[in-house]
C-alpha cells in the first residue's frame, strides 16, 4: 500500500508540473463563476453536466495528455525499471486520474452549498463519479496508448464523443424516446450520466442505476485486464 501511495503522489507531482492540475482547478473556478450568475434551479440543472464533463471529456484528454508529455520525456521507459510492478503503475495513474474527476465534484458542491443552499447526497455522488472516472480512464489509457501522438489522440476522443456522447443529449432534450435508453446505457457517457444525474438530483431509477454501476465496474475491469495492461506493457517496452 505504502508503495502505492508513494507511485500516486509521484504521478500527482507530474499533473501538477505538466500544468495539468492547475488547469483542472482554473476550470472548476470557472463553474463557480458561472453559478454565480444562475438560479439555484438553474444551476441544479446544469451541475450534473458540468461534473459529467469532467470525469468523462476532461479525464481522457488530461489523461492523454499526461501520457504523451510521459511518452517524450521517456518517463514511462524509466517506470519500468523500477521495483514495482505494471499493475501498481496503472493503479497509480488512475488514482491521479480520479483525483481530477473528485475534484471537480467536490469544488461543484461546495459553489452549489455556498452559493445557492443546494445539498444532496455528496458520499453517493462521490462514489458514482469514482466509478464513473476508473471507466473512462481506461477508455483514455485505450485511446492515448492507440495514439501515435496528441494530435492523433484528439482527433479519437472527438470521434468517441461524437459516438458516445451526442446521443445522451438529445435524450436529455427529448429528440430521442425514453424507451431506448436501456440501448444508450451501452455509452460509456450515459452511463455516468444517468448516475451522476441521480446523485444530484436524488431522482433514482434503482435498475438503471444498478445497471449502470455494475456495467461500469466491469467495462474498467475488461479494458484494464485486455487492452490497457498489454498495450502499455508494450508501449513501454518501445518507448
Amino acid at each position: 500500500m505504502s508503495i502505492l501511495i508513494k507511485l500516486a503522489m509521484g504521478e500527482l507531482k507530474r499533473l501538477v508540473r505538466y500544468k495539468i492540475l492547475p488547469v483542472s482547478l482554473a476550470t472548476a473556478i470557472i463553474w463557480i463563476v458561472f453559478f454565480l450568475f444562475l438560479s439555484e434551479t438553474e444551476a441544479l440543472e446544469i451541475a450534473p453536466l458540468l461534473i459529467i464533463v469532467d470525469a468523462a471529456a476532461m479525464s481522457i484528454l488530461l489523461l492523454g495528455a499526461s501520457h504523451h508529455l510521459e511518452k517524450q520525456e521517456g518517463t514511462i521507459r524509466t517506470m519500468m525499471v523500477m521495483p514495482v510492478s505494471l499493475g501498481q503503475i496503472l493503479t497509480a495513474k488512475t488514482a491521479a486520474s480520479m483525483v481530477l474527476a473528485l475534484e471537480s465534484a467536490v469544488v461543484t458542491s461546495a459553489a452549489l452549498f455556498f452559493i445557492h443552499g443546494i445539498t444532496f447526497n455528496y458520499g453517493l455522488l462521490l462514489l458514482f463519479v469514482a466509478i464513473a472516472g476508473a471507466a473512462h480512464a481506461a477508455i483514455g489509457f485505450f485511446i492515448s496508448l492507440r495514439s501515435r501522438d496528441f494530435t492523433y489522440m484528439l482527433v479519437l476522443l472527438m470521434a468517441y464523443m461524437f459516438l458516445f456522447t451526442i446521443p445522451s443529449f438529445l435524450l436529455n432534450l427529448g429528440l430521442i424516446d425514453v424507451k431506448y435508453e436501456w440501448l444508450l446505457m451501452l455509452s460509456p457517457s450515459h452511463s455516468a450520466s444517468r448516475l451522476i444525474i441521480s446523485a444530484v438530483t436524488g431522482d433514482f431509477d434503482l435498475v438503471l442505476t444498478t445497471a449502470g454501476c455494475l456495467y461500469l465496474i466491469l467495462l474498467t475491469a475488461v479494458l484494464f485486464k485486455f487492452t490497457v495492461y498489454p498495450m502499455f506493457k508494450d508501449n513501454a517496452a518501445r518507448g
